[in-house]
């Protein structure tokens, strides 16, 4: 039996939630959290296997406060229901921790899974989530492969982490810069979408490196 604890100020939302994880016979909601330190008391009191949990539902919420208050693996357990996120506000989740997101707009069946990924510690993101990580372009159709790099795209990759220009990747590799140049262009028409800075390319590869493709249909 899965147990799930609900963190959300609308009652109405909560109850959705309710209704929807008790049309399954291996999940129960042990409890519901409307303030930071009712949801930092039930967590303690309770240990559920998955905490729902809207990160606007309360203004002194942060990332940092719930590491803060709990063990570093509670972040594992939290699934991320919202629809209030911007791109680079998910991004910056993403990055420290919560790597489980659904919007309230996805049917009943994707917040299930996601419960019962989240409960496996695997990561998932559900279609509306990945097309807000995509800009809003459309995600790949089942049938087609995820977007791949080659072992010199992905090295590129890891050099734009490091905060490497294209002259200090070209001297490195022995490449000229328009060479990198080309390499970078074909890195973004792979993944089918175009960013705002470096960080944000490495980021989202590596979040779809850490999930699996079919949690994204």
């Amino acid at each position: 039996m899965i147990s799930v604890l609900i963190a959300d100020n609308q009652s109405l939302t909560r109850e959705g939630l309710v209704n929807i994880l008790s049309t399954t016979q291996d999940i129960r909601v042990t409890g519901q959290a409307t303030t930071l330190p009712e949801l930092i008391q039930l967590i303690a009191d309770l240990n559920p296997d998955v905490i729902l949990i809207d990160t606007h539902y309360d203004a002194h919420f942060s990332i940092d406060t719930l590491k803060n208050s709990q063990e570093a693996s509670v972040l594992k357990k939290v699934l991320v229901v919202s629809n209030r996120h911007s791109r680079a506000e998910l991004l910056q989740a993403i990055n420290q921790g919560l790597r489980n997101h659904v919007s309230k707009e996805c049917n009943p069946e994707e917040i299930i899974s996601a419960v019962h990924a989240t409960a496996k510690g695997h990561k998932f993101l559900c279609n509306k989530t990945v097309e807000l990580l995509f800009d809003n372009q459309p995600i790949l159709h089942q049938s087609e492969e995820g977007p791949t790099l080659s072992a010199r795209e992905t090295e590129i990759v890891n050099l734009i982490a490091d905060g490497k220009t294209n002259k200090e990747i070209a001297e490195k590799l022995f490449l000229s810069i328009h060479t990198i140049k080309t390499h970078r262009k074909n890195i973004i028409k792979k993944m089918g979408f175009t960013f705002k800075n470096a960080s944000e390319l490495v980021l989202t590869i590596n979040t779809l490196n850490d999930i699996s493709y079919l949690d994204l249909l």
